[in-house]
């Protein structure tokens, strides 16, 4: 009896259709799968450049989705700038040339500090404000912060752009338009943070282009506003965590417009 059923079992066995070659959907997703493996990579290596190009030069003549997946822009925006530090200061030609790379890929940190030095070391308004506006998009927190500053400078008409991009910084609830409604306290904890780390790229990257380190000058003085009005005599004034409390968003982008341009003053 055990016999005859293993024959039958054979027998079906035989009769089956061969399996089916892979689809391009199955392929396609095969692929997907190798991308996310590139990428990982990427984010969390602490060599990502060495790593990546590793894989690509192992993989390029025996599995070419893996050459492939390392040049795909995906997982070039998840590379961090941070993890280059070393070839920054060994290596730096070959770093800018890494940057230029990743921010073509639209890499959140790159296209920062491309931004910034287009901005600040070769004053092109356009391409910088370009490249700022792409990292702020990834949810660049410093690029945000550098670019609402710079709309808010840059005349009446950007002003509120510059503002709304200020309270992303530090995660505010939108304005209320209510005549009536009451401006509520905000501080300016992000912003101070932010503003350190752009004040060190803007000297960095001027003193690479041009070789003069731009700091301790004078700022012009913030924008004129017909409705701007401060409410409080310590506005402003810094408490035991480093930060001010300003009685209104005016206030606080006043404030931090003064200390980030007294630093940098691309304006003149």
């Amino acid at each position: 009896m055990a016999a005859r059923a293993a024959k039958e079992t054979e027998r079906k066995r035989r009769r089956s259709p061969a399996p089916a070659p892979a689809t391009c959907t199955e392929l396609e997703l095969s692929y997907d799968c190798t991308v996310l493996v590139a990428s990982a990579v990427a984010a969390t290596s602490t060599q990502p450049v060495a790593d990546l190009q590793s894989l690509r030069a192992r993989h390029a003549n025996y599995f070419k989705a893996m050459h492939m997946a390392t040049k795909e822009r995906f997982v070039g925006r998840r590379v961090p700038l941070e993890r280059l530090n070393t070839m920054r200061w060994l290596e730096n030609e070959r770093y800018l040339a890494v940057v230029k790379h990743l921010a073509a890929a639209g890499n959140p940190d790159a296209c920062y500090v491309v931004g910034v030095t287009w901005v600040f070391a070769r004053q092109d308004m356009e391409q910088g404000f370009l490249c700022l506006r792409q990292a702020a998009a990834a949810g660049h927190k410093v690029a945000t912060y550098v670019l609402g500053l710079l709309l808010y400078a840059s005349g009446a008409a950007a002003r509120g752009a510059g503002k709304k991009y200020i309270r992303q910084v530090e995660g505010d609830a939108p304005a209320s338009t209510s005549a009536s409604a009451k401006p509520k306290p905000t501080t300016n904890q992000e912003c101070r943070r932010c503003r350190h780390i752009a004040v060190d790229t803007v000297d960095e990257v001027t003193w690479k282009v041009t070789g003069q380190r731009r700091r301790g000058q004078v700022a012009p003085p913030p924008p004129e506003e017909d409705d701007y009005r401060c409410k409080s005599s310590v506005c402003g004034k810094e408490g035991w965590g480093g930060y001010g409390v300003f009685c209104s968003e005016g206030c606080r982008i006043r404030h931090e417009y003064s200390k980030f341009f007294t630093k940098v003053n691309y304006l003149h």
